[in-house]
């Protein structure tokens, strides 16, 4: 039998501005007041208002999950509601769950790794209601000691890009399994390239549905000849808000594809779950480390100049050291002033997403954890230290290098989230470390808008005019 899995990433990086708790009205959403309200109307609710969530394999990101429950409660609802079907149904369920908030794993220490993954897998059972068989990287970058993380976190499966194997000619009709130095194993379905490349690039493919499922599909699957006798599986992954965002009109294709093309046809859709649940893994596979599905250069766009997106990326180096020392420092008071509150500090870390999930108030989360009875300002203190931890990893959240310009809204929300962290640490602590980073940020400058990081800095946080930074 041939399956059909497309799997769609839903995410959007956190754009709350942490000094108030809202999204700031953000230049281009027009009429909406930020993208997220956008993306919702454009893709989220139509794909939730035809029913589409049942049959794709798909992740939301934690922070697009907690901004839909607050402010689009009918789409989340579909999302959560979807899987509950098929949980009831087949006994897995179709959705997986995301790094927190989509941090460039290969280059995350290993315990921010574990944190991240806690977080993530933490959020999904908020919400879900069950533990996840799968998680999403983001960007599907990839190294051996984050799918380490995962195993050991019990997660059974990921999804990775074919060239991320370190066989080039790795054959992506099934499922592979990657052994590992700790002798645990997870399992990857790498996807289909040329579909899911053409798929999202290719405008005129996705027009017509019938034509994609008669001809475009079977051709570009490519089923080897010596397995017609063995069920196989294309696997399709792409960035959700394509359906009806990044291209009008594609939810419709969606819908055509997999309730009626598709099946018309013999295919049978399914997720990856489902597919393992039925299906022994044969094969193994290894993987090329330190990769990733939208850098061809390995993790390059994260972290330096990279020929991957047209325009200037020489301040991602500076602007990734600047936040690196910042996070140093802050982790530095942490170890030193936490060490003497907390039992367990990156236990208490690794906790703390139910705080910020509201299963639990930050008060009683620190008497939980507190290495003894604590008094009133050592309780407040230590949730200072952990508030600074939350915002300590939204600092590096991937979109933030992801693009060519400085002063895109991704960069200044970093500069706003690490300005945030420090000022917890200096209420915890009364160590002013803010000034260091504003003289990192006085180095790096913007390509179009010749605005220092610095500028952005009193523009995002000290809220001065545009008018007054030049």
């Amino acid at each position: 039998m041939r399956h059909l899995t497309i799997h769609g990433h839903f995410y959007q990086p956190p754009r709350e501005d942490p000094f108030t708790g809202e999204i700031p009205r953000e230049y281009g959403a027009q009429p909406y007041s930020n993208w997220n309200e956008r993306i919702t109307a454009e893709c989220y609710r139509p794909l939730a208002e035809m029913g589409l969530f049942d049959y794709i394999s798909f992740n939301v990101g934690p922070t697009l999950a907690g901004w839909l429950e607050q402010h689009a409660p009918d789409v989340y609802s579909a999302m959560l509601d979807a899987d509950r079907r098929n949980v009831a149904r087949y006994g897995v369920g179709n959705a997986i769950a995301q790094v927190y908030n989509h941090v460039i794993m290969p280059l995350a220490s290993r315990a921010d790794k574990q944190t991240q993954v806690a977080w993530g897998l933490a959020d999904f059972q908020h919400r879900f209601g069950r533990k996840a068989d799968g998680m999403w990287l983001p960007e599907t970058a990839v190294d051996i000691e984050t799918l380490e993380v995962l195993a050991d976190a019990g997660i059974k499966f990921t999804i990775l890009a074919p060239w991320q194997a370190r066989n080039s000619a790795v054959d992506t009709s099934e499922p592979h399994i990657v052994r590992l130095p700790s002798r645990r194993s997870i399992a990857i379905f790498f996807f289909h390239d040329g579909l899911s490349r053409n798929l999202q690039n290719n405008p005129p493919l996705t027009e017509d549905a019938a034509r994609f499922a008669e001809i475009d599909l079977p051709l570009g699957a490519a089923w080897d000849k010596f397995k017609r006798e063995e069920d196989q599986i294309v696997t399709i992954a792409t960035d959700g808000e394509y359906y009806g965002h990044h291209l009008q009109g594609r939810d419709g294709f969606l819908r055509d594809l997999l309730l009626t093309e598709a099946p018309q046809r013999n295919w049978r859709v399914t997720y990856p779950a489902l597919y393992l649940r039925e299906h022994p893994i044969m094969t193994n596979a290894e993987i090329a480390e330190n990769t990733a599905w939208s850098c061809y250069h390995g993790i390059d766009r994260w972290r330096d100049a990279c020929n991957c997106y047209p325009g200037q990326g020489e301040w991602k180096k500076p602007f990734r050291a600047a936040l690196t020392h910042a996070a140093e420092a802050i982790d530095a008071y942490y170890e030193a002033e936490g060490g003497p509150l907390l039992r367990d500090q990156n236990a208490a870390r690794n906790d703390y997403i139910r705080v910020k999930l509201g299963e639990i108030e930050a008060g009683e989360f620190v008497r939980l954890h507190a290495s003894h009875r604590l008094d009133e300002r050592d309780s407040q203190r230590a949730a200072w230290l952990l508030e600074a931890q939350y915002y300590r990893q939204l600092m590096f959240t991937s979109c933030a290098f992801f693009f060519d310009e400085f002063a895109r809204i991704e960069p200044t929300n970093a500069i706003a989230y690490t300005a945030r962290a420090l000022m917890l640490t200096r209420q915890a602590t009364g160590v002013d470390l803010q000034e260091q980073f504003k003289a990192a940020l006085r180095k790096i400058r913007g390509q179009r808008s010749e605005m220092t990081g610095e500028q952005i800095y009193r523009y995002m946080v000290m809220k001065e005019p545009v008018e007054r930074l030049r």
